[in-house]
C-alpha cells in the first residue's frame, strides 16, 4: 500500500503554506442529549391518585348516606371521570415524555417536538444571554431539574429544557460553549 502525501499543508514554490481549505465548515459536535424524565411528573401524577381516591371516597359515601344513588350508580359516577382523567393524564405524559427530544451541539440547542408530525426549534448558543436551573423538590429527589435559557432570539426568547437529568451539568455545557462561541467571534449585544 503506498501512501499518499500530505497536500493539504504542502509548500508552495514560494516557500510559504497553503491554508486549509475553509469552503467546509467542520460538523457539529453532539455534547449532549435527553428527554424529560416521567419522574418529573411524579408529583402531579400522585396529586392526581389522590384527588382521584378522595373523589371516590366521597361518591361513595354520599351513596351510602342516600338513597338517591345506588351501588351501581356511584360507581358510574366515580369511575368515568376518572378514568377520563386516567386517560388524559396517559396522552399528555406519552406527548411530553415521548414527543420531545432535546439534542446540544457544540454551537446549537435543538428541540423537536411532535410524535406524528415533528417540528425542530433551534437556539444558536451565541444568542444566549443567560442560563438557571430550576428544582422542584420531586426533582431533586430524583436528580433532575429544567434549564432555563434567556436568548436574544425574537421567536425562542425563552426556552426550557423541563426535567432533564443532570439539569446543572447541561447548565454549565451551554454557559461554557456560549462563552466559547462569544470569544471566538466578535458579538455585540442588543441595547
Amino acid at each position: 500500500m503506498v501512501e499518499q502525501p500530505d497536500t493539504e499543508h504542502q509548500p508552495s514554490p514560494s516557500g510559504s503554506t497553503s491554508p486549509p481549505d475553509l469552503s467546509e465548515p467542520k460538523p457539529e459536535q453532539c455534547l449532549w442529549q435527553g428527554r424529560t424524565h416521567w419522574k418529573h411528573f411524579a408529583g402531579r401524577i400522585a396529586l392526581w391518585a389522590l384527588a382521584s381516591t378522595l373523589y371516590a371516597v366521597l361518591v361513595a359515601w354520599i351513596a351510602s348516606r342516600t338513597d338517591v344513588l345506588s351501588a351501581t350508580g356511584a360507581c358510574y359516577i366515580a369511575g368515568i371521570p376518572i378514568v377520563a382523567a386516567a386517560v388524559w393524564v396517559g396522552v399528555k405524559l406519552t406527548a411530553v415524555i415521548a414527543g420531545i427530544r432535546y439534542r446540544l451541539t457544540d454551537e446549537r440547542l435543538f428541540i423537536e417536538r411532535g410524535l406524528l408530525t415533528r417540528t425542530t426549534d433551534q437556539t444558536e448558543l451565541i444568542r444566549v444571554d443567560d442560563v438557571r436551573t430550576r428544582k422542584t423538590l420531586i426533582d431533586r429527589l430524583f436528580g433532575l431539574g429544567s434549564v432555563e435559557l434567556v436568548s436574544t432570539d425574537t421567536s425562542d426568547r425563552f426556552v426550557t429544557l423541563e426535567g432533564v437529568t443532570g439539569a446543572d451539568e447541561v447548565a454549565e455545557i451551554v454557559r461554557g460553549r456560549m462563552r466559547a462561541l462569544r470569544r471566538k467571534s466578535l458579538f455585540v449585544e442588543s441595547l
